[in-house]
């Protein structure tokens, strides 16, 4: 029986080591496989914006947008289904940029073969592959701008992206509508100083709607945004970085505080009213966003409480968050809005 429990024990002590290694193997291959489609779709975009630029006609060109656009709802939907395969797992980024990666490479064979067979007949064959092939790619800036209008998308970069003392720029520069890498540049230039797509696992497809909030002095920023494995779920998280000795780095988040269930409910176990049972919020509306800085140390996080069974905004909270020099905060205030609020909220 001692030897039985000695072997058990050596197989637990091999079995954790084991475990951490595949964590740590998955991870990079998913940070590989994000990079690889990075490349592809770099090279897409190149290769697209030729074959626009050599089209003969006005109809021509416009045909291949339409084609681009059509390409880019079969292409989300094939990575999506490549994903799901992995029901949940820590797979789940791999199989979706390898997928993306592969059509994105297919594209650029039929873009090519569109320039071979000659421009005359781009057009045509435009118009016929947006049924039977997922494709899409950004196009010169001022198509780029005709197409998000005609998408509704916004710019990715707003008058929000810039830091207050002009040094520093949010970019979400898009691959494909609705596509877009996260980052902090050098305001003006395309040096990149913070990749929050890699220092983060933000969803592609959500990554458009991300946002930073700066704080007053620039020193500090918060990034609202959409985590990798929120696909059936509303799930909006929050970041916080600091500069630091002309580097920015992560700071401790809200969102870290979520271990299971809700966001809410673990920021708030001591700030909550007591009257209130974060139990009654409906899981698949987890939401914590940062709305603004009240000063160079004073962040406004919201956080909404969205019914169960109505799935209507039941109740709402807002947080005060005071930072030290550290980049350490705690809260200072908890508001929880009146009716009245909730339904201008609405």
């Amino acid at each position: 029986m001692r030897v039985f429990s000695q072997c058990a024990a050596l197989l637990i002590s091999l079995l954790i080591p084991l475990t951490q290694i595949h964590a740590q193997t998955q991870a990079a291959m998913n940070a590989q496989a994000r990079a690889d489609f990075q490349r592809a779709d770099a090279d897409l975009n190149k290769t697209y914006q030729s074959v626009l630029a050599k089209l003969p006609t006005v109809e021509s060109k416009q045909k291949l947008r339409e084609a681009q656009r059509a390409w880019v709802v079969s292409r989300d939907a094939e990575a999506a289904r490549a994903a799901k395969e992995a029901d949940g797992g820590s797979m789940a980024p791999t199989l979706h940029y390898e997928t993306m990666t592969r059509l994105a490479r297919d594209r650029i064979n039929e873009l090519n073969n569109m320039v071979d067979h000659g421009t005359q007949n781009a057009g045509k064959l435009a118009a016929s592959s947006a049924t039977t092939s997922p494709s899409s790619t950004p196009e010169s800036t001022s198509e780029q701008a005709q197409s998000i209008s005609e998408t509704g998308r916004a710019s990715s970069s707003s008058a929000r992206s810039v830091s207050p003392d002009k040094q520093w720029e949010y970019k979400c520069d898009e691959y494909y509508t609705g596509t877009c890498a996260p980052k902090i540049v050098k305001a003006g230039t395309g040096e990149v100083v913070l990749d929050l797509g890699q220092d983060l696992e933000v969803h592609e497809g959500e990554a458009g709607d991300a946002e930073v909030i700066w704080a007053a002095d620039s020193k500090r920023f918060a990034f609202n945004y959409t985590p990798v494995h929120a696909h059936h779920t509303r799930v909006e998280c929050v970041a916080f970085y600091q500069l630091r000795d002309g580097e920015w780095s992560a700071l401790h988040s809200p969102s870290d505080e979520k271990t299971e269930g809700l966001q809410l409910a673990q920021l708030g176990k001591s700030h909550l009213p007591k009257d209130f049972n974060p139990r009654h919020c409906a899981p698949d509306n987890d939401v914590l966003k940062v709305r603004k800085w009240t000063d160079a140390n004073t962040a406004i996080l919201y956080a909404p409480c969205y019914g169960r069974t109505s799935g209507e905004l039941e109740a709402g909270f807002v947080f005060t968050l005071k930072f030290g020099a550290d980049g350490k905060w705690k809260i200072v205030k908890t508001h929880e809005m009146s009716k009245k609020e909730l339904k201008e909220e609405q």
